[in-house]
């Protein structure tokens, strides 16, 4: 989908939103259900739910070790996602024109299928079901804690935009704003280290169900095929592993780039296969190489005119056990979407999992079904983390904002003893202010500077 037809869809939706809006406002339908706006998107709240939160709230010291703990959680991805932003600032910066012209646009930090590239919109309901939970557990964590430390909460509620954006707790911002600063900074702390304990708990049970898959077979799997080529016409896929090639086993990449240069154009080769755990061989009759690449040298080469690796395998290493290599290997597994989008290539959605073969507890769960599974696991993974960093960032609104302000307050406290109140006051917020108006520049940098 170009910019263009993306920007289209956006403002259609965006739209049809309004007219709905406007037409479930005009019956009373919002007002009986005690839902109003906040700007234009909509604000449902409810006291339902707050006894909960009291239970839950009664074990008091392990709530308030498990916001302590939060603080100095949140501060060192604080200063970790400070350092990032920075040093993709830096590797921006240096971009050639070509490059700057590939950087995605603003629509990436949209959290819209179909608008977002890295979030298709095949995926939209696990994206819904990650960012529900990620925002539930956030803001019940914030409710829990405030009930810790003995201030009311009035209401809890979501907000919609088009899909769910939000949740909140509405603590009574009197007694917070008079609250010593410890309790305020675990409260600020709370939602954030909510998310990345569901990150880890995601991992987990992501990693867990990854222990029943196996390579479907020995081989190389098909990435991508060319348009026009032989394979396309042969019904060879991508997620497709070729095992042998007249007769040859084809053990890994070498092998079958080997076999290959051994080939003439117009030549039939028979290729066995499996696809989706079933077994199949196929004639073909390859081209000639020149005709695809342009190029005289490779003039009487056979080319089928497919991308192969063994992805297959080497991407199973790394879902079974993400901590491979790290921080590279975390890395790309969390970029999984990226690669989707970048590379065409996402080992946990189909064709690509057709490489692969379920056995132990799962084995007798239809393949479809468990990488429904999967792919739920690890869209509540990504974007509980992706949550949990962004409110990390010291920049007010957000959790990281705030608990920055209390940081920087306790030690303007201590160096400045004989200053008043309001000199103090001022001394953070221009601190808070500055930094946030940095933060914001890193943050938009790469949109800024490709369009420059």
């Amino acid at each position: 989908m170009s910019t263009i037809e993306g920007l289209l869809l956006f403002f259609v939706i965006l739209i049809s939103y309004f007219v709905i809006v406007y037409i479930l406002h005009r019956t009373g339908f919002l007002k009986r259900h005690n839902i109003s706006f906040m700007g234009p998107a909509l604000m449902w709240r409810t006291t339902k739910g707050i006894r909960l939160l009291r239970r839950i709230a009664n074990k008091k010291r392990w709530w308030q070790a498990y916001g302590s703990t939060g603080i100095l959680l949140c501060f060192i991805m604080m200063i970790l996602m400070t350092f990032v932003l920075i040093w993709q600032a830096w590797v921006v910066s240096g971009f050639t024109a070509e490059q700057r012209e590939a950087l995605p646009g603003p629509e990436v930090a949209l959290v819209l299928p179909g608008i977002n590239p890295i979030l298709p919109l095949e995926y939209l309901g696990y994206i819904l079901l990650g960012l529900v939970v990620a925002i539930v557990i956030h803001e019940f964590s914030h409710g829990i804690i405030t009930q810790v430390h003995n201030y009311a909460v009035k209401s809890l509620g979501i907000l919609y935009l088009i899909v769910p954006i939000g949740a909140f707790v509405e603590p009574d911002e009197e007694q917070v704003k008079k609250a010593k600063i410890k309790a305020r900074m675990r409260i600020y702390a709370a939602g954030p280290t909510a998310n990345f304990v569901m990150v880890v708990v995601a991992m987990l049970l992501f990693v867990g169900c990854m222990a029943a898959v196996q390579p479907a077979a020995e081989g190389v799997s098909i990435l991508f095929v060319s348009e026009g080529a032989p394979a396309e016409e042969s019904m060879l896929t991508p997620g497709t592993i070729i095992t042998e090639i007249n007769g040859t086993k084809v053990q890994n990449q070498s092998v079958f780039y080997a076999l290959m240069q051994t080939t003439t154009a117009n030549q039939t080769i028979t290729i066995d296969y499996v696809r989706s755990n079933t077994p199949g061989s196929v004639r073909v009759m390859l081209a000639d190489k020149s005709v695809f690449s342009k190029n005289v040298s490779d003039a009487g080469k056979g080319y089928l005119g497919v991308g192969t690796s063994e992805a297959h395998t080497v991407f199973l290493r790394l879902l079974q056990n993400p901590f491979m290599a790290f921080p590279d290997g975390f890395f790309i597994f969390y970029s999984l979407p990226l690669w989707g989008y970048f590379q065409g290539n996402n080992p946990i959605a189909a064709p690509f999992t057709d490489a692969y073969t379920l056995s132990g507890v799962f084995g007798f769960l239809p393949a479809p079904v468990f990488w429904v599974l999967v792919n739920a696991i690890y869209w509540i993974f990504w974007l509980n983390l992706a949550v949990a960093l962004f409110n990390v960032l010291p920049m007010v609104p957000l959790d990281g904002g705030y608990l920055f302000n209390d940081g920087v307050k306790a030690v303007v406290q201590r160096v400045k003893k004989g200053s008043t109140e309001e000199q103090r006051e001022r001394i953070v917020k221009n601190i808070s202010v500055t930094l946030s108006f940095l933060i914001l520049i890193l943050i938009i940098f790469p949109w800024l500077i490709k369009y420059i």
